[in-house]
């Protein structure tokens, strides 16, 4: 799994990753700062779910977000970078 802050990904799969996981706070995401081990934990401490499960549900988010960002290339005809 790929470092949050070399993708981008880290602010837009926040929101995302609170749904799945509620008690989820901005302290935990900062303190995580982009690092996806770090944040993997920070959950693992919050809710007992082994780092596999964590590392699934992520990856799923992140194709999720990297489809979504194609899904705009396509339609804008340009990349986001």
């Amino acid at each position: 799994m790929a470092d949050l802050r070399t993708e981008g990904k880290f602010d837009r799969i926040k929101g995302r990753a609170r749904v799945i996981w509620g008690n989820l706070t901005d302290d935990d995401f900062a303190k995580a700062r982009g690092s996806t081990e770090d944040l993997i934990g920070r959950i693992k401490e919050k809710t007992g779910e082994t780092s596999e499960e964590i590392s699934r549900k992520l990856d799923d988010l992140f194709a999720e977000e990297e489809g979504r960002g194609m899904q705009e290339t396509r339609e804008t005809g340009r990349e986001d970078r």
